[in-house]
């Protein structure tokens, strides 16, 4: 028999009380309308990034090329260009392939090489050599050239010497005698270490120009800056 007092075998322990977590509420932040700004003009400066990169890399066209050289002064023919597909900056103004009415006729105003994308300003109406012009071939020892390779559209004097190596064999009785001329183009000569350099001229100096010439009596001086 038990007492009161006596617990019951049966009887459980009382349970023991869990700790409890209390939730941490995150501070709200402060809402910053600058930077939300910043965020949607920096999203739409990446768009119109995106459309410029896109409007130059379609703007795709055909235009004209050289495709054969051509002297300055020739006269451009079908002949001397082709057809390219490019993407070009807008800075260049190239004549477009289906206008080959602007190129075709017309003089060339530089030498062109095979390659060249056709602009307008590199033609010219006027036929080469003009009105008082007179175009004179040349041949150049190396010893008479300048070190620069000369180029189409160079401006030069031509020097007139008094022997047949380039030099006065006496004191000059005045200044030797300079013929301003331009250069049309340069070939490799006939003869080694020669050089044919086709000139324009004065009409008054065409003549002077062929006789010394050919006399092995001219030397060519490039004019700086040209």
């Amino acid at each position: 028999m038990t007492t009161a007092t006596e617990p019951s075998a049966r009887g459980t322990t009382s349970p023991v009380a869990a700790s409890i977590t209390v939730p941490r509420v995150a501070p709200q932040r402060r809402w910053r309308p600058a930077l939300v700004w910043l965020a949607v003009a920096l999203i739409a400066a990446g768009g119109l990034i995106a459309w410029r990169v896109l409007l130059t890399v379609g703007a795709t066209g055909e235009y004209l090329a050289v495709v054969r050289p051509v002297a300055m002064g020739e006269v451009i023919t079908e002949a001397h260009l082709t057809t390219v597909r490019i993407t070009v900056d807008p800075a260049l103004k190239p004549i477009p392939a289906d206008q080959p009415d602007q190129a075709v006729g017309r003089h060339a105003a530089v030498g062109l090489v095979p390659g060249t994308l056709l602009a307008a300003d590199q033609l010219t109406e006027q036929a080469y050599p003009g009105p008082g012009q007179q175009l004179v071939g040349i041949s150049l020892a190396q010893n008479r050239l300048p070190h620069e390779r000369l180029a189409p559209g160079a401006s030069v004097l031509l020097v007139i010497t008094t022997d047949d190596n380039g030099t006065q064999q006496q004191p000059a009785a005045g200044p030797p005698v300079n013929i301003p001329a331009t250069v049309t183009d340069v070939a490799d000569g006939s003869k080694d270490g020669t050089m044919l350099v086709n000139v324009t001229v004065a009409d008054r100096d065409g003549p002077l120009v062929a006789a010394r010439a050919a006399a092995g009596r001219i030397a060519v001086v490039l004019i700086p800056g040209d």
